[in-house]
């Protein structure tokens, strides 16, 4: 029986690194078009890994959801994400999404060292007066800790219909959302 890569080796990053490394690409893109960071806009969240398929280990494996603003006028969020874009690809990032209009910026990549995920955007308002950077990285295991063996599945481990057929049309068919880039 396999466990479909379920127990591969998970990257080593501490906690501190892991913000490190959100920050660092953050002051990297903004300082491509010479943008400042408010400090004050600082939000990161460190929550507890699972898999794919709702697994849950003990081990202190987590990711990191870091954001912050930056100011800039809106008429020229589209483009400050030109010599963003320019400086990812360059850094082997894969582009997910991108539309550069004067006030409604978006990019989304994914990749680096670290393959984190970017989105850079106007915070959905045509009126905002800054740029959001935002960074999500991948499960990370805290150094020196031994990587719990999650279980794989059962082999015949499937969705279950409700024997109620009026419930079979909210049974799961598969995940919910397929093109999320963290599984």
């Amino acid at each position: 029986m396999t466990d479909s890569g379920k127990n591969d080796p998970l990257p080593v990053k501490s906690k501190d690194g892991a913000e490190r490394s959100a920050r660092e690409l953050i002051d990297s893109l903004a300082s491509q078009y010479g943008l400042r960071i408010d400090d004050k806009t600082v939000n990161k969240d460190f929550r507890d890994c699972f898999g794919k398929n709702h697994e849950r280990a003990s081990d202190g494996r987590f990711d990191l959801t870091y954001s912050v603003r930056a100011p800039l006028p809106g008429a020229e969020h589209g483009k400050a994400l030109g010599p963003m874009r320019k400086r990812l690809e360059a850094e082997g990032y894969k582009i997910l999404g991108y539309r550069a209009e004067p006030s409604q910026a978006l990019m989304d990549a994914k990749g680096g060292s670290d393959n984190l995920f970017l989105s850079v955007d106007s915070y959905g308002r045509r009126d905002s007066n800054a740029l959001v950077f935002s960074v999500n990285t991948p499960c990370f295991l805290p150094p020196g800790v031994k990587q719990e063996q999650v279980s794989a599945p059962a082999p015949d481990a499937g969705p279950v219909t409700p024997k109620d057929p009026r419930l079979a049309l909210m049974a799961p068919t598969g995940p919910a959302r397929p093109d999320n880039p963290f599984g």
